[in-house]
């Protein structure tokens, strides 16, 4: 089956055709949702169509410029222009935009039925010519190609490059290069080779790479002499048209990033590196299937957008407040405005996230501040989060220790006890946790284990044990809907009644009464 996405503002327009195309083009899917080009660019990037048919004259985004939009999402889409106009400055400009057909309105049937057939023949021969060209890749690895992938491992990594012979020296010799690295196809070699066999331009030659971590896979391409500006456009479009293909029909989400264009295969290096800035420029979520090292210079020379002062004020206040509603709330806007106003530099929210979290200590009370180990290590994982969700979570967790530091009001602690509560804290809901299991994590003897924490902190390992939990069944309730069940679980109760019994011999009321106070208090 292949997609069709109709564009129309003419809702009786839009459900004509489709019928049309349902009864007389069993081969293709139809999507006729989209009332104006802003519509139908949103819906293409999920339905990802083989075809676009689309009206001249709609509202707010008009079909040419929907087409234009679409080049860079779409690349290889076939685009169908529909109009009441019968202008000849319409069809040039459809034209230039490479539409495959120009139909006219009141439509004919029997002419748009044709075009369907004649592009799906088309597309059933590219699908031949992929699976052929899988086939072939698979059956290449030649004592050329173990050649060539050798010479170009010592190239990217910057090492002394080994003597190739004549008839590879010859293929390789006065090129232009660029190494590209992919995320999102490891364990789908055999796809990808194939998919870029059948796009590649017949001058344009190509070697996966299978690359040390963090890279994994790299792919080197060359071409020749004086078609630099030509490569790195034709690059983009076939890697763009591979990532829509790769989410069409394996549920993949691919991304490519390019390094610059080289002269010779020592320069290989440079292009590596910045293929490497390119992918860690923005977060997966934030980042274009295809992302060149000059699209990230570009972006990084934009002006420095800096965090609203209503949330800079409000998500520390929160916080030091110990109201975990209104710093949620806060926490979903800073990630929203990150969003909205199209902030893609993966470094910069982490400076962000790292900033609230100075703001936040510089609020707290001596006795409710955490070490500097501890804030060491936050700053050190904020700044290496690889996801806008990772970055999130960990922020949360920042808080989320502070309120317990809140209150537990325990002064600041001293290395033991520092390195049994991080064993403890991740171990809370695990039911059978003993001060054995601390005593073998740290290789010291139970007894003397015992002797030590209560000597440092007054109390017996199971009083510290218990609070500990405690304190974490005070933090879960404060999350909205929870079930009290779940929480005992999660605190390492296997009995409900067993946790509310404890619960209140703690806090001196039931979990169920303290979520209706927090209620109350919101």
């Amino acid at each position: 089956m292949y997609r069709i996405l109709i564009a129309d503002d003419e809702a009786l327009t839009r459900n004509g055709i489709a019928e049309v195309i349902r009864r007389r083009c069993p081969r293709w899917e139809v999507d006729a949702t989209s009332r104006d080009g802003k519509e139908a660019l949103l819906r293409a990037q999920v339905f990802l169509p083989h075809a676009v048919l689309t009206d001249i004259t709609m509202p707010h985004m008009n079909g040419l410029e929907l087409l234009e939009n679409l080049h860079g999402i779409l690349p290889e889409a076939k685009l169908l222009i529909l109009s009441g106009y019968d202008q000849f400055e319409y069809a040039i400009q459809a034209l230039r935009l490479g539409v495959s057909d120009y139909l006219l309105k009141p439509l004919d049937t029997d002419k748009l039925v044709s075009t369907l057939d004649s592009l799906a023949n088309d597309l059933d021969v590219q699908a031949q010519q992929l699976e052929k060209a899988r086939y072939l890749s698979s059956r290449a690895e030649t004592a050329g190609l173990l050649e060539l992938k050798s010479y170009f491992h010592s190239a990217l990594r910057g090492t002394d490059l080994p003597q190739l012979s004549p008839a590879i020296q010859a293929l390789a010799a006065g090129s232009s290069y660029c190494c590209v690295l992919c995320r999102g196809m490891q364990g789908q070699l055999e796809l990808l080779n194939g998919l870029l066999e059948q796009r590649m331009a017949p001058s344009m030659h190509k070697l996966l790479l299978q690359l040390e971590l963090p890279a994994k896979l790299g792919i080197v391409f060359w071409s020749p002499p004086g078609e630099k500006s030509d490569s790195f456009v034709t690059l983009n479009h076939m890697l763009g048209s591979i990532a829509v293909q790769c989410k069409r029909t394996a549920g993949l989400d691919v991304q490519f990033f390019i390094g610059s264009m080289v002269n010779t295969p020592e320069m290989l290096k440079h292009s590596y590196r910045r293929s490497l800035v390119a992918r860690d420029y923005a977060f997966p979520e934030n980042t274009a299937s295809v992302t060149s090292y000059e699209d990230v210079l570009e972006s990084s020379l934009l002006p420095c957008k800096q965090i609203p002062e209503q949330l800079e004020r409000d998500i520390p206040t929160a916080v030091i407040c110990g109201n975990r509603a209104a710093f949620f709330q806060g926490c979903q806007e800073l990630f929203t405005w990150f969003c909205s106003e199209g902030i893609r530099d993966a470094t910069y929210m982490r400076m962000c996230v790292v900033s609230l979290c100075y703001a936040i200590l510089r609020g707290a009370r001596e006795k409710e501040s955490i070490s500097y180990y501890e804030f060491t290590n936050f700053q050190m994982e904020i700044m290496a989060a690889t996801s806008l969700k990772e970055l999130r979570t960990l922020f949360e967790s920042f808080a989320q220790l502070r309120w317990l530091r809140q209150e537990a009001r325990v002064p600041p602690r001293r290395t033991l006890t520092d390195r049994v509560e991080q064993i403890v804290l991740a171990q809370l809901s695990n039911s059978d946790f003993s001060l054995d299991n601390v005593a073998g994590v740290l290789y010291i003897s139970p007894n003397y284990l015992r002797q030590l924490f209560k000597q440092e902190t007054g109390q017996t390992f199971t009083e510290f044990l218990t609070a500990k939990r405690m304190q974490h069944a005070k933090m879960l309730l404060g999350i909205p809907k929870i079930r009290v069940s779940d929480v005992a679980e999660q605190c390492g109760y296997a009995d409900p009644r067993y946790f509310s019994v404890c619960f209140k011999k703690q806090f001196h009321m039931t979990p169920s009464e303290y979520q209706a106070s927090l209620l109350k208090q919101e």
